[in-house]
């Protein structure tokens, strides 16, 4: 049985509204490019896997640091880069 959020953890939809605020712009702009990078090269998942992960560690970073983000708890973050990563 799944264990229901905390109070502090974030949904889908609360990640999309914190993305829609214009203030946001910079965070979604590199989502996009990240995105947009992968069609331009051959799969090749040796260099793909490593490529992901810089990416979402540098994302973590941005977020962490972003002042939509000030305020955020670490389970807020955390909660923010499931959202990013797995839907």
């Amino acid at each position: 049985m799944d264990n229901p959020p905390s109070s502090s953890s974030i949904t889908f939809y609360d990640f999309l509204d914190k993305m829609r605020n214009p203030a946001s712009l910079d965070l979604v702009r590199s989502i996009k490019s990240f995105i947009v990078s992968f069609s331009f090269y051959a799969a090749n998942p040796d260099n793909d896997g490593e490529k992901v992960q810089d990416y979402f560690s540098k994302m973590e970073d941005a977020i962490v640091d972003h002042p939509l983000w000030a305020s955020a708890t670490n389970e807020e973050i955390d909660c923010a880069m499931e959202v990013l990563c797995f839907n």
